[in-house]
Parts: structure tokens; C-alpha cells; sequence
């Protein structure tokens, strides 16, 4: 009866251990799937070596979630795809920025985000799709994608090093510098002479300095007498302009009338003229019988000498 009892016992404990099992199993799994993960998808265009799933994604350096699938996109084979599962509410801002990191030298790839301010909107679906957070090159993936250009550039460097080092350019440039010795010794021949020299041109540069003052006021004062006879020719200019502007009917009136009076007065002018000089030929050639008349052999003394000129003299 005693041994009946000992296995009922244990038969009881059993059960009971794998009942407790059974309900930490469901328990687990129902914490399991009642765990939610936000996903979100970002893009890289450079190389995504040493990024593999369940790699860490890092929020300023706080782990925030995993890498999920990693694959070419297919609307765009230029770019790498990568899902990023991470812990729900895990503040993801618009403004955020997703870029591949290093774990130091021979470490693995993880997914770095910074950025995002306080006062951005939260990063959510837009139409039932996934968000995507934008991406950048990281500094050590752009110097990684920059060295084969700079070995390319250090390259042609060295190339023209060697050519500027060519035994033809050693020797050139040793002659240069044999010159360069020759004119050393040159000038320290020279000795007080270049001394002197050198102390009257520095002397000639304080003078100058000294005088360039005065001679800049001088040029001042003198464009500003300039100027001003500038303004005075400017002003007779005006006064002549607004003269002949107020004499132009005057002188279209003289043109049109006083033009041809003159011209009659000309006309006269030169024909008394003429007259006059007829008369000064004929007294010159005979006065006698110009005033008084008859010949020059006698004179009429029964005309008197206010009687006039003969008849038929030229007046």
C-alpha cells in the first residue's frame, strides 16, 4: 500500500512538471509573437562589403535592432537595398540618416543612423509602404571608395617626380645653383659698394614715402581745379547753347531780308567807288581842266571858279 503510494506521488509530480513546461512553452511563444519589429528599408549606392543580415543597426551608438534582407534593388541595380528591423517605437524622424560603418579595421560592417531633431515628424508609412530612411556615405566608406583614385593620382605623381628628377634636370639644376654660388660671391665682392647701395635706394624709398602725401594732395587740389574749369567750359557751353537758341529768329530774319540790302548796298558801295576813282584819274592826269574847263594851254577867266566843273566833264 505504501509503494502504491510512493508511484502516485511521483506519477503526480510528473505531470505537474510537464504541465509547467507546456505553459512556460506557450507562455515564450506568445511573448515571442506578441514582439513586434518596425521595419524600414534604406538604400546604398556604394559597396555594402562585410554588411551581412543580423548585422547591428546602431542608433548613435545604441543598438536599436538588426539588418534584415540584403539585395540588389530591382528597380535600380546601382543601388543595394537593406531591411532594417528594429525595436517598435524606436524614434525614427524624418531627418534621420542611415550610413555603413566600420567596426574598426578588420571588423565587420554595421548600419549607423544619426541624425534626427526633436521637433521632426516621426518617419511613418505612407500608402501601406515601407519607410524608407535616407541614406549617406559614411567617411571612411568615401575614403575606401576614393583610393583607387588617389593610388591612380599618386601614380602619375611619382610618374612626374621621376621626370622631373631625370639626370638631364639633376644636371640643370646643379648648374642653377653653381649661378647662384657665382653670384654670391659676386655681391659679397661687390662688399661696401652694394652696401652703399642698398642704403641709398632705402634712403630714396623713405623719401619717397615721405613726399607721396604732398604729392597726392597736389594731385587732389589740381583735379579739383580741373574739375571745376570742366564746369565752367560746361557753363559757357549752356550760355552759348541758350544764345544761340534765343538769337536764331533774328538771324533767319537778317538772312532772309537783310541779307539782299546788304548786298545792294555792296553794289553801290562799289559803284561810287568806281566814280571816285575815275575822278581822282582825271585830276591827277589834268586838274586844271578838270575844275575850271577848256584846255590846259589858258585858262577862261570869265568863269568863275564856282561856276563848276566844264561841260561834259566826268562827275
Amino acid at each position: 500500500m505504501e509503494t502504491r503510494a510512493n508511484y502516485v506521488l511521483v506519477g503526480t509530480s510528473v505531470l505537474a512538471a510537464i504541465a509547467a513546461i507546456v505553459i512556460f512553452v506557450f507562455w515564450l511563444g506568445r511573448s515571442q509573437l506578441s514582439k513586434h519589429d518596425d521595419v524600414y528599408h534604406t538604400f546604398f549606392t556604394g559597396s555594402v562589403t562585410g554588411l551581412s543580415s543580423g548585422s547591428p543597426v546602431r542608433y548613435r551608438g545604441v543598438p536599436v535592432g538588426t539588418v534584415g534582407f540584403i539585395e540588389i534593388d530591382p528597380q535600380n541595380i546601382e543601388r543595394i537595398l537593406v531591411t532594417l528591423k528594429l525595436r517598435a517605437r524606436t524614434p525614427i524622424k524624418i531627418d534621420t540618416v542611415a550610413s555603413l560603418e566600420t567596426a574598426g579595421i578588420t571588423g565587420g560592417s554595421y548600419v549607423e543612423l544619426s541624425g534626427g531633431t526633436n521637433a521632426a515628424p516621426l518617419l511613418v508609412s505612407e500608402n501601406g509602404e515601407v519607410p524608407v530612411i535616407k541614406s549617406e556615405s559614411s567617411g571612411l566608406q568615401s575614403a575606401l571608395d576614393e583610393a583607387p583614385k588617389l593610388v591612380a593620382k599618386l601614380s602619375q605623381l611619382s610618374d612626374q617626380a621621376n621626370k622631373l628628377l631625370s639626370d638631364e634636370n639633376v644636371k640643370t639644376i646643379s648648374a642653377a645653383f653653381d649661378h647662384l654660388n657665382s653670384l654670391s660671391a659676386n655681391l659679397d665682392a661687390l662688399g661696401p659698394d652694394a652696401k652703399q647701395t642698398v642704403a641709398n635706394l632705402n634712403k630714396l624709398t623713405t623719401d619717397l614715402n615721405k613726399q607721396l602725401p604732398d604729392l597726392m594732395n597736389t594731385l587732389k587740389q589740381d583735379g579739383v581745379s580741373i574739375k571745376d574749369t570742366v564746369d565752367e567750359f560746361h557753363k559757357v557751353g549752356n550760355g552759348l547753347d541758350a544764345m544761340i537758341a534765343e538769337d536764331r529768329g533774328p538771324v533767319h530774319n537778317f538772312a532772309q531780308n537783310g541779307l539782299s540790302e546788304v548786298s545792294a548796298l555792296v553794289v553801290n558801295l562799289r559803284t561810287l567807288t568806281d566814280t571816285l576813282n575815275r575822278v581822282a584819274d582825271h585830276l591827277d592826269r589834268d586838274p586844271q581842266r578838270y575844275l575850271f574847263g577848256g584846255t590846259s594851254a589858258g585858262i577862261d577867266p570869265s568863269r568863275p571858279l564856282s561856276s563848276g566843273l566844264a561841260t561834259g566833264a566826268p562827275r
